[in-house]
C-alpha cells in the first residue's frame, strides 16, 4: 500500500493479498476449461467425423488455413480461450486488491488503472463474521464479512483470506480493543 493513505501516527497492523482460489472468476474459468476437455473427449470418442473445426470456421470467413490450430475442434477450442481469459481476468483482478487493517481503520484498496479506496472507520462497523464454505476449507481460505453499522448499506465481502480468524480478530481488536480467541487456536 501507499504510505499516501496513513495518517501522522497511523501504522499498519495487518495488510492481505487475497488468494486467486477464493475468486469466483478463477473457479469460472477453470470449469469451462473442464467442460471444452470433456466435449473434445465426447466428440472423440462418440463422433469422429465431426468436422467443426478452428480451419472450418476461419474457411467461411475467407481466412485460409492456420497450420498451428487447424485441426483443434472449433466448440472445446473456443470455450478454452474463454476459461483462460476468466483465469487472466481474474489474476488481475488479485493482484490489484489490498486489504489494510491499521490501528485507527481499515482500508480496501482495489483496481489496475484506476483505484478504488474504501475506508471503514471501527465506529461504523456493527459485525464481523467470518464464512467458510467447504472448498475453502480445502484450500485453506475464508471470506470475512464485514456489516455496516448503517442499515440499507450493502456488506463487505473480503474474499480469499488466508486467515480468515486472524484477519477477523484484528478488526474486532480494532472496534473494541476485545481480547479474541482465534477459533484455530491462534491469536
Amino acid at each position: 500500500m501507499m504510505k499516501q493513505f496513513l495518517l501522522a501516527n497511523e501504522k499498519i497492523i495487518r495488510s492481505e493479498k487475497p488468494s486467486i482460489l477464493g475468486q469466483k472468476e478463477f473457479w469460472r474459468g477453470v470449469w469451462i476449461i473442464l467442460l471444452s476437455v470433456v466435449i473434445f473427449a465426447v466428440l472423440s470418442l462418440f463422433e469422429p467425423a465431426y468436422d467443426l473445426s478452428i480451419s472450418a470456421v476461419f474457411s467461411y470467413v475467407g481466412i485460409k488455413s492456420i497450420p498451428v490450430i487447424g485441426p483443434l475442434p472449433a466448440v472445446s477450442t473456443i470455450l478454452e480461450i474463454i476459461g483462460i481469459i476468466y483465469i487472466l481476468v481474474s489474476e488481475l483482478q488479485v493482484y490489484f486488491i489490498e486489504y489494510i487493517i491499521t490501528n485507527s481503520r481499515v482500508i480496501i484498496q482495489r483496481g489496475v488503472i484506476a483505484k478504488d479506496t474504501n475506508i471503514i472507520l471501527p465506529s461504523k462497523i456493527s459485525d464481523v463474521s467470518v464464512d467458510i464454505s467447504i472448498l475453502d476449507r480445502i484450500l485453506r481460505l475464508g471470506k470475512v464479512v464485514i456489516r455496516p453499522e448503517e442499515q440499507g448499506r450493502p456488506n463487505i465481502v473480503l474474499r480469499g483470506i488466508s486467515d480468515p480468524y486472524a484477519f477477523q480478530g484484528s478488526v474486532l481488536k480494532l472496534i473494541g480493543n476485545v481480547t479474541y480467541q482465534n477459533p484455530n487456536g491462534s491469536q
